[in-house]
């Protein structure tokens, strides 16, 4: 078969090179930096996410677990200034999920996935601008995640985001979690550990003043007792500009990951989105109509939940206040029926109902 280019050796690429790879292409991948998962200086992280992990595997074909995502044992909740709140995790599904190119990270795991599948990655190969993006062959998948250059080549709107981040070693725990709301940040800020590491990402979607972030780091020292010895401060695109963000092709080439708008509009969930569009990535390449289809199918609800968030986004920070406790307590005494109307915030993370549901198993979506 012809050869089949991907880039950017993230989750949404890695996937979408290792199924293609499994079918006969001969699959090459570009990555702009000396590793896989973006920039180095990130890794290893922890994310939190909505995932039912053997399904999701099944789903892509792909098997998912343990090391690399473990069920979340316990979610803290700090709400300004108030808490621990215990958050009843019910029929959540939360997982922590360990990122980066180590063995025991997802990152790592696909990697060495695609390797033994024959794909061929190389690294330090950016690809940078309208011009360079152009040239490359028909149906070449870009999967380059959150970098601006990418989207202002190819003309996707977007909104700026901006984040803090910090990491450390952890012995004691495993596979548990801390979420605060507060006047600090008109989103949010989470604490999370997995596999001897945790990490805070601290992230607003205006830039962040000095004020804001000394007064989360004393709360995080106050709660969980986290101290940081130095903050990476990022920035970067959220695909949630408009109503009309998901996409899964510009001209004649294949979007993949958050370039795809497959991220949940709300609270930025993003790695499910990543991994279901590497499936519909590489299904692109042999069937685009079914790909595109499939693609629809996974984002049924995210045009609401933006919708969700601009509302959210109008409210007062005494408003926000109100609603995040109120929901937390209709949780604490509602159980399970409680924890069942939360998910239908979920429903909006790409592929996630699809997959719990499966859905997909009765249709023609199939690689």
């Amino acid at each position: 078969m012809a050869e089949q280019l991907v880039v950017g050796a993230g989750l949404a690429g890695l996937t979408a090179a290792t199924l293609l790879a499994r079918k006969g292409y001969e699959v090459r991948v570009l990555e702009k930096y000396r590793t896989v998962g973006g920039q180095p200086e990130r890794w290893p992280c922890v994310d939190v996410t909505p995932m039912l992990p053997d399904r999701l595997g099944e789903y892509l074909g792909i098997p998912l677990g343990d090391p690399q995502i473990k069920p979340c044992k316990r979610l803290n909740g700090y709400f300004w200034g108030k808490g621990p709140y215990d958050v009843p995790l019910g029929r959540l599904n939360l997982c922590c999920v360990e990122r980066g190119p180590r063995k025991t990270a997802l990152d790592g795991y696909l990697r060495d996935l695609a390797e033994e599948s024959g794909v061929r990655i190389e690294y330090e190969s950016p690809v940078l601008g309208q011009g360079e993006i152009a040239a490359l062959p028909p149906d070449t998948i870009i999967a380059t995640g959150l970098y601006a250059e990418s989207f202002d080549a190819l003309g996707i709107p977007y909104t700026m985001g901006w984040c803090y981040g910090t990491k450390g070693t952890i012995e004691d725990k495993d596979s548990e979690a801390a979420i605060y709301f507060g006047d600090y940040t008109n989103d949010y800020a989470y604490w999370a550990c997995l596999n001897g590491i945790w990490m805070i990402l601290f992230f607003t979607r205006n830039p962040i003043r000095r004020s804001e972030l000394e007064s989360f780091e004393d709360e995080a020292g106050r709660t969980e007792g986290l101290h940081a010895d130095e903050w990476l401060y990022g920035y970067g695109p959220t695909p949630t500009r408009k109503l009309s963000n998901p996409r899964l092709f510009a001209s004649d080439k294949i979007l993949a990951g958050t370039l795809s708008g497959m991220i949940e509009p709300f609270s930025l969930f993003g790695v499910h989105g990543a991994l279901v569009s590497g499936k519909i990535a590489a299904m692109a390449v042999e069937d685009r109509s079914a790909a595109y289809l499939e693609f629809r199918r996974c984002l049924r609800s995210w045009r609401e939940m933006l919708l969700q968030r601009r509302i959210y986004n109008a409210m007062s920070m005494g408003m926000r206040r109100r609603a995040i406790i109120g929901l937390n307590e209709t949780l604490k005494h509602t159980g399970d029926f409680g924890a069942w109307m939360l998910t239908g915030m979920f429903r909006a993370v790409p592929g996630y109902r699809r997959v719990k549901k499966g859905r997909w198993r009765t249709s023609c979506v199939l690689l």
